[in-house]
């Protein structure tokens, strides 16, 4: 029985992995052939909606997936809050895309880009289901799906002969979550898209528990998608689109550090639960064995740039190799503080890693904005700024969580006799 235990655990964790890689792969794909289609001005706009983009599902997916995974999803209240809560972010991220891509795009595609964050939205509960139910494998054959259908939409208009246009990759990227929603709706149990009123729902514990997460999740793309903001209004989005094409190289390195979080995050919270709670000393390690690792494969990134940087953008442009060793940089960074977060975040302290955090970020946001109005041509600093803080953030972190460690256990008297 322990073996077969055993062997569920791994084949588990494997379709964890398999499901990070599958969503890593899929989307650096998508931004690639996005990069070589639109050149540096198109893929600089292209940079800041899919911040947006991201800017969203990660609010809702701490909002609604979390709370989903959670609490009792087919509790009646509990389902109504969620009910509601998805359509405010539905609302809410639709307003937000419509806004942002107003200023950056014509009607036509403002409309269509509108229509690809409701479906991200709504694919992204579909994910979150299969994360509930533990069927990771199932959802990684639907992300892969869902990346299948938008490259060969994408790839069939252009041989129709339509031009390419951020209006068409868009277009396609609907196509592909579109197809993801249905799939999902297809494979999942019916009572997983049962209605609940939404009158008299848990709305309040629901939002007690995802309010303060949502808004830590938020902090990291929020402050990208500003960095972006200022580099686009600063220095142009051609200069912009140079520096995103460096940050898409080191995209291996991000995808370790992403999915080595739902690990810690898992077990710290799993430790906690049992009663056996993780000191800080435990999060250090993790951090300097995280950091390390993702150090490697940022180094390797790096060291690669020369021959995969044609083949990412086509020749159409060049890469902001400045910016290289900065990714790299804030890859390693972010990897190493994620253990720490993880664990305040599994002893229920998201407010104060939202506090840590949202002062981190203001901060190099203000050096960059400092910056760029002193020399537009300093795009490249972007990673670095944002790196700046996350040292000084893991200490904060370290020493905090430090003070609440739990107290060891008391050393028994000598000659003490236990029961047998």
């Amino acid at each position: 029985m322990n073996v077969r235990r055993l062997w569920r655990k791994g084949v588990t964790a494997g379709g964890a992995v398999a499901v990070q890689f599958t969503l890593a792969g899929g989307s650096l794909v998508v931004q690639a052939v996005a990069a070589r289609l639109l050149g540096a001005d198109g893929y600089g706009t292209y940079a800041l909606l899919y911040g947006v983009l991201v800017l969203v599902i990660g609010v809702q997916t701490s909002w609604v997936g979390d709370a989903l995974t959670v609490f009792d999803r087919f509790e009646p209240r509990v389902r109504g809050a969620l009910l509601l809560s998805l359509l405010l972010t539905c609302g809410g991220g639709a307003l937000a895309a419509a806004l942002v891509a107003v200023w950056l795009l014509p009607a036509g595609a403002v409309a269509v880009f509108t229509l690809l964050t409701v479906l991200w939205v709504l694919n992204e509960t579909g994910r979150r289901v299969f994360t509930a139910r533990m069927e990771f494998w199932r959802l990684a054959a639907n992300d892969a799906a869902g990346y299948a259908v938008t490259l060969g939409v994408l790839g069939g208009c252009l041989l129709a002969g339509v031009e390419a246009s951020l209006g068409l990759v868009f277009g396609a990227m609907c196509a592909g979550a579109a197809f993801a929603v249905v799939l999902a709706r297809l494979r999942q149990p019916r009572e997983e898209y049962a209605l609940a009123p939404l009158r008299g729902s848990a709305v309040r514990e629901v939002l007690g528990f995802s309010g303060w997460r949502a808004a830590q999740a938020g902090i990291r793309p929020l402050a990208l998608l500003a960095a972006r903001s200022l580099i686009a209004v600063t220095a142009g989005r051609a200069a912009l689109g140079a520096v995103e094409a460096a940050r898409l190289l080191l995209a291996p390195a991000q995808t370790v550090a992403n999915g080595a979080g739902w690990f810690f995050l898992g077990d710290f919270a799993r430790a906690q639960r049992s009663g056996r709670p993780l000191p800080a000393s435990a999060a250090v390690k993790a951090s300097l064995t995280l950091g390390g690792i993702t150090g490697a494969i940022a180094l390797v990134c790096v060291a690669l740039a020369g021959p995969l940087g044609p083949v990412l953008t086509g020749g159409a442009f060049a890469l902001e190799t400045a910016a290289l060793a900065g990714w790299a940089l804030y890859a390693v960074v972010f990897a190493g503080t994620l253990p720490l977060s993880s664990l305040a975040t599994a002893r229920k302290e998201s407010r104060l890693v939202f506090v840590i955090r949202g002062v981190e970020m203001a901060l190099g946001l203000a050096v960059l904005g400092a910056l760029l109005l002193a020399d537009p041509g300093a795009a490249a600093a972007a990673p670095y700024c944002l790196s700046a803080g996350g040292v000084a953030s893991a200490v904060v972190l370290w020493f905090l969580l430090r003070r609440a460690d739990p107290a060891p256990a008391p050393a028994k008297a000598d000659g003490a006799v236990t029961a047998a």
